[in-house]
């Protein structure tokens, strides 16, 4: 079960065997970590299944191999299974087969406002001259080449770490480590030229991947997504960015949830999330519907086109500027 989508297990994986498993992807959302929020996105669920289905059939044809089985219905995917083990236990190492690589790998190509870069440099957790930058950036800069960091996948909140600390922790060869990096980067390469023909900038996204039976890496979870990647239209973001933008500009909820995890606080004592405005909900369920459409090129639900919609988004987040 999980925040957006849960999980049916049909058949468990083993280390020798890959098990199977169907995805249904709901119409909740998730942001700052909070988990399912108070409100639903009508159709939500089936675009970013459709979607992902449709990214990882393509990506099948530049041979990156993922976890996609089939496409079962508009908001069901079918999917092999690996097992999750957990690093530190001494449950995996270089000969483990079958388990997922307990990383988070995130691209990016600019640094739109929201970025999580700009909060890390300012705590000090990093710096630009360690992300292989020479100029201070500002919220909205278009990197000459894109950034690749890592984080944890299984800790109880995501913490960034270094390459050589992220190959120890998930037990890769220097081989291993250098083939992962490299699908990384055709990963974002396909994104960003996809994005790029239906006029969105892709500013950056994550994935997850998982070694097989045969302990041959393979792309698992979702893929170039509204939720799994940020993209603009315009400066304009065009993705669940949009729901944490609202919440951190609108609400004191946002600015309480840092604090409480900064706390360290059980989630019992999380303060709850407000509603969104009826319109708000409307126009990102277009969002959502609009840019599967542009992008896998079929008409499910007849939805407006993007411009229309972010031209609905323009006109919502100046009337709420003016309240």
């Amino acid at each position: 079960m999980g925040s957006v989508k849960d999980l049916i297990v049909k058949k468990e994986a083993t280390e020798n065997e890959s098990g199977i498993g169907v995805f249904q992807f709901s119409d909740d959302y998730s942001v700052f970590d909070y988990g399912k929020m108070a409100d639903k996105i009508p159709d939500k669920g089936e675009a970013l299944c459709r979607m992902a289905a449709y990214n990882f059939k393509e990506l099948e044809k530049l041979g990156i191999k993922s976890h996609f089985r089939q496409l079962i219905s508009g908001n069901e995917m079918e999917v092999d299974l690996v097992r999750v083990l957990r690093p530190g236990r001494d449950e995996i190492t270089e000969q483990t087969t079958n388990y997922l690589v307990p990383l988070e790998l995130i691209f990016r190509n600019s640094l739109p406002k929201g970025s999580s870069v700009f909060k890390r440099v300012e705590a000090g957790e990093t710096t630009w001259e360690k992300l292989g930058l020479d100029i201070v950036p500002v919220p909205g800069t278009m990197l000459e080449a894109p950034i690749f960091d890592v984080s944890t996948k299984l800790e109880r909140l995501d913490r960034y770490m270094g390459w050589g600390e992220a190959q120890e922790l998930a037990k890769l060869t220097d081989s291993e480590l250098q083939e992962l990096k490299e699908k990384l980067n055709s990963i974002n390469e396909f994104i960003t030229k996809k994005a790029g023909q239906i006029g969105l900038e892709h500013a950056d996204g994550k994935v997850e991947f998982g070694m097989n039976p045969e302990r041959k890496l393979m792309l698992l979870d979702v893929v170039g997504t509204l939720d799994e990647d940020r993209m603009l239209y315009h400066g304009r973001h065009v993705s669940k960015q949009v729901l944490r933008d609202y919440y951190a500009d609108n609400t004191d909820w946002g600015s309480e949830m840092e604090k409480v995890k900064k706390a360290g606080l059980p989630e019992e004592q999380w303060p709850k999330p407000p509603h969104l405005p009826k319109e708000l909900i409307e126009i990102v369920s277009n969002m959502y519907k609009a840019v599967t459409e542009e992008w896998i090129g079929e008409r499910i639900w007849n939805a407006p086109a993007i411009r229309e919609v972010m031209g609905n988004y323009r006109d919502f987040m100046e009337g709420n500027k003016d309240k």
